[in-house]
C-alpha cells in the first residue's frame, strides 16, 4: 500500500510540480497524510527534476508552508471544536498513547515542544492538538512550527541532494 502511495505521490509531483508538493505537505501536516513519506517526496522531487538552487529553495519553502498550514488546520480544529473533531477527520487515527505523549510534551515544553517535535518524523502535528485546545498563541505556534519545519526540510534536502551529487557524477 505504501508503495502505491509513493508512486501516486511522485506521479502527481512530476505532473503538477510545486502545487502538488504544496497539497501533499498540507495533507501530511493535517495528519491525514501521516503514512506519506514526505521526507522522501521532497528530496526525491528535487532530484527527479534536476532542480536548480533557486527551485530547491522554492521547493523547501513550498513544502514547509504547506506542512505548517496543515498543522495550523489541526490547531484550529482542536481550538474551536476539540479533540473529538480531530478524531472525526476521515483517515485520521490518533491513539490515546500518542495523544497523552503530545499533551505531556506540550504541557512541559509548550513552544519548544512544537519546535522539537517538528524535527521528529511522524510526531510534529500531534502536538498542535493540545496547543490548540490550550489556546496557545497562534503566532508563537506558527513561529515554532515554521522555523523547525524549515530547518528539518533544509537538512533533509541538504543530506539527500548532497549525497546524490557526491555519488552521481555530473
Amino acid at each position: 500500500m505504501i508503495d502505491s502511495l509513493v508512486d501516486s505521490g511522485f506521479s502527481l509531483l512530476l505532473a503538477y510540480g510545486l502545487p502538488a508538493l504544496f497539497v501533499l505537505f498540507v495533507v501530511k501536516g493535517a495528519i491525514i497524510g501521516k503514512p506519506l513519506p514526505t521526507s522522501v517526496f521532497l528530496p526525491g522531487y528535487i532530484v527527479a527534476i534536476s532542480a536548480s538552487r533557486r527551485t530547491i529553495a522554492l521547493s523547501v519553502l513550498v513544502a514547509s508552508f504547506g506542512y505548517v498550514l496543515g498543522q495550523l488546520l489541526i490547531y484550529w480544529l482542536a481550538s474551536y471544536r476539540g479533540l473529538e473533531a480531530v478524531h472525526s477527520i476521515p483517515g485520521v487515527t490518533i491513539s490515546d498513547e500518542q495523544m497523552a505523549r503530545a499533551d505531556r510534551l506540550f504541557r512541559r515544553h509548550s513552544g519548544a515542544g512544537i519546535f522539537v517535535t517538528n524535527l521528529v518524523p511522524y510526531v510534529g502535528s500531534f502536538i498542535m492538538i493540545p496547543a490548540g485546545i490550550a489556546s496557545y498563541p497562534l503566532s508563537r505556534a506558527t513561529f515554532y512550527a515554521l522555523t523547525s519545519t524549515l530547518l528539518n526540510y533544509v537538512l533533509i534536502v541538504w543530506v539527500v541532494v548532497g549525497s546524490v551529487q557526491f555519488f552521481v557524477p555530473g
